[in-house]
């Protein structure tokens, strides 16, 4: 009797939960699962929770992975789901970042009609300059580069002082605009993704690659990372050169360059694609647009304090590197101090990098280029990239994002795994560096590095893996 019981139930179960995960309503049920790992996420734990993050990330890259794997999603579905995850990051103020702040700064001496290349935080308040920011003080608390000069390029300063001149004397609120800013930005980003797949007669649904990949998400509308408005301005600009409109093409890619400069590294491949002609007209109009847009804001005194800040992230800020940490501890086992020639030698590599993938792109493209090969853009400009990332001193994971946007054009398995995996660089940030790491310092502490080595080891696998599959193919 009890045998036949527990039958029937198990049956009566089986049939319940299978009625449930219909391939109708299991797209549903992991976006509810999803819509609630986000809301985790962002608003019930802290960046020092290191497991409950890593948790959180894992369910969310699961599922994320699911549907890549499955295609199980319609259009419609995929801006729905993607648009939803976002909007519910608005509402409160980043737990992963603290980027946000200077943001903040810069946005408000813009409105004040200041500079903000000129000054230090530290220096105005030193000098308790008298600006009408009732709140100036909390945000100064707040920041995380007091004595830097202000890195951020002039059209980012745009965003930020737009947000704040909405804001009134609000001193939080201006990021809730930026947020939004960055929402508006990725939904057209998204629509844009799909015009350029139907264009190019490539699935519509590898935009979810870049729509649902839970790092996006959580590090652009949640963590406010530009990231998001310069990948939109820089995959327009490659729009308009697959419409064969060089000149507005180079607006565009010059205003992704003003938000983030990132996209510089990547000019020298467009001239084996487009040819020299439509190359010098890109060129020309890229560096016009950024003459524009940076002439309000010069100054001898500017120039030489946004170079001091460039070097000084470049030569003093570490975080999640990878074969710059290895260099820099071999120099220290051979030599007892960091060499300088570790920032000599990486600008050179990539330099060189660069040449050798535009001299790659030539020989591979040949003689024809009446039409702009953006896959093949796509798969160089990732590798190019990927060997700028890898020869860094500081990779933040939102950094991941500009090499996973190609993948919608180019996939490469390796860059998507990339953008999970880099979460185990906030072990910098976790309780245990609190505890036990020596003046609670992440670079005085193994395990810190153990995961980052973790990281890179199983991406170089991955990419490995990736050009053998394909040569086999």
């Amino acid at each position: 009797m009890t045998y036949a019981v527990l039958c029937t139930s198990s049956c009566l179960f089986y049939g319940i939960f299978e009625l449930m995960i219909s391939k109708k309503n299991i797209n549903y049920i992991l976006f509810i699962i999803s819509l609630l790992g986000y809301f985790f996420l962002y608003y019930e734990i802290d960046r020092s929770e290191f497991f409950k993050l890593i948790l959180g990330v894992s369910v969310l890259g699961a599922i994320y992975f699911y549907w890549l794997k499955t295609n199980a999603l319609s259009i419609k579905q995929i801006v729905i789901f993607a648009v939803i995850f976002r909007g519910v990051l608005l509402f409160d103020n980043p737990n992963f970042s603290d980027d946000c702040y200077r943001f903040v700064w810069d946005g408000n001496l813009i409105v004040q009609g200041e500079n903000p290349y000129e000054k230090t935080p530290a220096q105005i308040m030193q000098n308790k300059e008298d600006y009408s920011i009732q709140n100036l003080p909390t945000i100064y608390e707040d920041l995380n580069s007091q004595q830097y000069f202000t890195v951020y390029p002039p059209l980012n300063q745009f965003f930020f002082s737009s947000a704040v001149y909405l804001s009134g004397n609000n001193v939080f609120l201006p990021i809730f605009y930026m947020k939004l800013f960055i929402l508006l930005f990725e939904i057209g980003l998204l629509f844009l993704l799909f015009r350029m797949l139907r264009k190019l007669k490539l699935k519509e649904n590898l935009a979810q690659i870049y729509a649902l990949n839970p790092l996006v998400i959580i590090e652009l509308t949640g963590n406010v990372h530009f990231e998001g408005i310069m990948v939109f301005f820089l995959i327009l600009g490659l729009y308009f050169i697959l419409l064969h409109r060089v000149i507005l093409a180079s607006l565009f890619i010059g205003f992704a360059i003003s938000v983030k400069v990132i996209p510089l590294l990547l000019l020298p491949l467009f001239l084996p694609l487009l040819g020299f002609k439509n190359s010098v007209k890109l060129y020309a109009g890229i560096g016009l647009t950024s003459v524009v847009l940076v002439l309000p804001f010069i100054s001898p005194t500017v120039i030489d304090n946004f170079s001091q800040s460039l070097n000084l992230y470049f030569q003093t800020f570490e975080f999640n590197a990878s074969f710059y940490y290895l260099f820099k501890n071999i120099s220290y086992l051979f030599l007892g101090y960091k060499s300088s020639l570790i920032g000599t030698i990486t600008p050179v590599v990539i330099f060189c990098s660069a040449i050798f993938f535009t001299f790659s792109l030539y020989k591979k493209q040949g003689k024809k280029q009446e039409e702009f090969d953006i896959t093949l853009f796509a798969g160089y400009a990732s590798s190019l990239l990927l060997v700028f990332y890898l020869l860094a001193s500081t990779v933040h994971p939102w950094y991941v994002i500009n090499i996973l946007i190609f993948s919608v054009f180019s996939y490469n398995r390796a860059f998507v795994f990339w953008t999970i995996l880099s979460f185990l660089s906030y072990f910098a940030y976790s309780n245990f560096v609190l505890d036990f790491a020596p003046n609670r310092d992440f670079h005085n502490y193994g395990w810190y590095y153990a995961l980052i080595a973790f990281q890179y080891g199983i991406l170089l696998y991955l990419v490995i893996f990736e050009k053998r599959k394909k040569q086999i193919t």
